[in-house]
């Protein structure tokens, strides 16, 4: 029940701030292909982790660069090439709110991208709050409850299986 107010309260609160950016209107067109710096969040799961990381590969192949967002912890499962790359949080930088730590978004608002993506098929607060606050003109994330609020971007995704479900997503970032 708690969580449930909270997540509605850093919804509003995200909402409020950043309110003038979801009623711009965007051309997708030809995005993918005009993009070249990406901030890929990373999947809290262990199995979709594993899998995202094809999409990362992904970007690479079509010469891209990304720069990594994942749980500390984490950072060492990231592929060698993309370490530099990795910008890591721990759980002392998810305030009560999932309102990220005023460090942490001082790190990330240095940082200029041309594109978000979420990779995090299951409802991430703390993600979704990330890429409303971070400055880029396209935020990309699979379709979930609340989406609306902090992509512009959503993917469909009814697929189970977490292999074919980033695939698809790579698949759908190549058609624009």
């Amino acid at each position: 029940m708690i969580d449930f107010v909270k997540e509605k309260l850093a919804g509003l609160i995200v909402g409020k701030k950043f309110k003038s950016e979801h009623y711009t209107t965007r051309s997708f067109k030809d995005f993918f292909k005009k993009s070249f710096t990406f901030l890929v969040l990373m999947p809290d799961n262990d199995t979709d982790f594993h899998y995202a990381v094809e999409v990362l590969k992904g970007l690479s192949f079509n010469k891209k660069h990304a720069t990594v967002f994942t749980q500390e912890f984490r950072a060492n499962l990231v592929p060698i090439k993309y370490r530099p790359q990795v910008v890591e949080y721990t759980s002392r930088d998810i305030g009560r709110l999932y309102i990220p730590s005023k460090k942490l978004m001082e790190k990330l608002t240095s940082l200029r991208f041309n594109a978000i993506l979420d990779l995090n098929r299951k409802e991430n607060i703390f993600c979704s709050v990330v890429s409303s606050m971070v400055n880029a003109p396209i935020k990309v994330g699979f379709k979930k409850s609340n989406a609306d609020k902090y992509y512009n971007l959503q993917i469909s995704n009814i697929e189970e299986n977490a292999e074919l479900s980033y695939k698809n997503y790579l698949n759908c970032l190549e058609m624009f």
